[in-house]
């Protein structure tokens, strides 16, 4: 149970707009530039962002399940809290490391993304953090050398990250422009999935509350299921946060 919930917090995320297009009209192809431009026109304008969300993880065939809140503060802290009954642990990510506490066995831990990264086959930030949960390319598109495909009506862009020795894939849905999947592999074999659906409009915001991750690599399995609500938009939300007395500093 404590590697679950160490496992669960360093990862971290109504109007359903995805919409069928089982026809068998082929997809039109179109410029990519027009095809980021109708992307970025779904980008998130909110400030702060809260969630409830029932998280599902299985961690090399083992299951368990947590209420999570999390609370965000666009580009500056992520709190994420998690309970089963009673509380079981908090954590705050910020732009220079992440830290966190658990109750069942009074300890801390506090550091850099590294673990994190490890675990997910992704090297993480605060802001990719934030583009995960809420249905962004963890990679800005603007960044990236780009092509154009398509797969069961949905639009695709991919590259290949030399430097990191990385494939990119992103799946859009034709009509709205929603990030459905965004996937990325190495040479290794190793690889992260991310999956979204049932996205809501609040105020202009487009926000995923199904987040489905995936890290497999030869050895293991990682997957967690977010099924979210939101509970509040563009409202100012406090972020409190402070490690008990008396808990015991622990490395991962």
């Amino acid at each position: 149970m404590r590697r679950i919930i160490i496992i669960f917090f360093l990862f971290i995320s109504s109007c359903n707009l995805t919409k069928n297009t089982s026809s068998n009209t082929a997809l039109k192809k179109i410029p990519i530039k027009i095809l980021k431009e109708k992307i970025e026109n779904n980008n998130n304008r909110f400030s702060f962002l809260m969630l409830r969300s029932q998280a599902t993880i299985v961690n090399n065939g083992t299951t368990n399940q947590f209420n999570v809140s999390i609370r965000l503060k666009k580009q500056e802290q992520i709190l994420i809290s998690g309970s089963l009954l009673i509380p079981l642990f908090k954590g705050l990510l910020t732009k220079n490391d992440l830290v966190f506490y658990e109750k069942l066995n009074k300890s801390f831990y506090r550091g850099n993304y590294d673990y994190i990264s490890e675990l997910l086959n992704f090297q993480f930030s605060l802001e990719s953090f934030e583009n995960l949960i809420t249905g962004k390319p963890i990679v800005n598109l603007n960044n990236l050398k780009l092509r154009q495909s398509s797969e069961n009506k949905n639009y695709i862009l991919s590259s290949y990250d030399r430097k990191n020795k990385l494939n990119y894939k992103y799946y859009f849905e034709p009509l709205t422009f929603n990030l459905i999947k965004q996937v990325f592999t190495d040479n290794k074999k190793s690889s992260l999935t991310i999956e979204y659906s049932n996205y809501k409009v609040i105020d202009n915001n487009v926000i995923p509350q199904r987040v489905v991750i995936n890290a497999k690599n030869k050895e293991k399995e990682l997957k967690i299921n977010l099924n979210s609500k939101i509970r509040r938009i563009n409202e100012e939300i406090s972020f409190p946060f402070k490690i008990p007395k008396g808990y015991k500093k622990i490395q991962l």
